[in-house]
């Protein structure tokens, strides 16, 4: 095999290499971040000025087109970037220049185009995607007659194997997300469970009648105003309730409320004074 000069025409394809990796690992990185940052604190960001966090709620208001834009150039510069390197290494080492340049550029995308920047970006994902947010922009915009071809052919392929999508709706809804949250939260032990049941309660709240809310009037304990003290003060010993509603001749006679320790503050006070 023939020396291999490193003239300029190596040097501009190892550095267009380079380039290529820094993309794909840009790319990797802003999916993972835009994908995996809380649209609340992307929105609080937003609130306080963050031009980045706005334009990133409003990128990933898509995500369908989100995805399938960060994907499509994710795969122009790894394909490009995996040819160049063939081609280099082919040059230099002959025909096992390929397995070569496969084993390496295996080994670099793995490393610094995906385990890297999807690192980073899932442990800063409200960050990373306020800074990637603009660029991205750049790149649905480019990419955007693409992306939506390949989405009505996906959706025409599916369709074929009878699966219909629905392309404004999310994977997961919004109440299911704080659902599936407050059950983690309280498996893990950060959220207690009546906190849970109470917003999960809340979350319900729409999908109940109000029969199953109140109480019917025949089913509520009261106590009767006529009724001797002594028969009073055993009801309320006796009952689970500690306000008790007060009637006088008719039940829809509602004349007040007796607190439990009201009463008792008014027995303590009868004791106190010997009566």
């Amino acid at each position: 095999m023939c020396p291999v000069t490193l003239d300029t025409a190596f040097w501009l394809t190892a550095a267009a290499i380079l380039a290529l990796l820094v993309l794909s690992g840009f790319f990797s990185g802003s999916e993972t971040a835009l994908t995996a940052a809380s649209r609340g604190k992307l929105k609080t960001r937003a609130e306080k000025g963050d031009s980045g966090s706005q334009r990133a709620l409003e990128i990933t208001e898509d995500n369908e087109r989100l995805i399938g834009s960060v994907l499509l150039g994710n795969n122009l510069v790894n394909i490009l970037a995996t040819s160049l390197a063939t081609a280099l290494f082919t040059r230099l080492f002959g025909e096992s220049g390929v397995a070569l340049a496969t084993l390496v550029m295996t080994l670099l995308v793995l490393v610094f185009a995906e385990v890297l920047p999807k690192t980073y970006a899932i442990t800063n994902a409200e960050a990373a995607a306020s800074r990637a947010a603009p660029a991205i922009t750049i790149v649905i915009r480019v990419f955007s007659p693409v992306v939506t071809a390949v989405r009505f052919f996906v959706r025409a392929v599916l369709r074929l194997f009878g699966v219909q999508t629905d392309p404004d709706s999310h994977i997961l809804a919004v109440r299911e997300e704080i659902a599936g949250a407050l059950y983690l939260g309280h498996s893990e032990g950060v959220v207690e469970k009546e906190d849970r049941d109470r917003i999960l309660g809340a979350l319900d709240l729409g999908d109940r009648a109000v029969e199953e809310i109140m109480l019917h009037r025949s089913q509520i304990e009261m106590i009767n105003a006529d009724a001797n003290p002594q028969a009073i003060l055993e009801q309320c010993l006796k009952s689970s309730h500690t306000r008790l509603p007060i009637y006088r001749e008719d039940p829809d006679n509602i004349v007040g409320v007796v607190h439990a320790k009201d009463l008792l503050r008014a027995m303590y006070k009868q004791a106190q004074n010997g009566g």
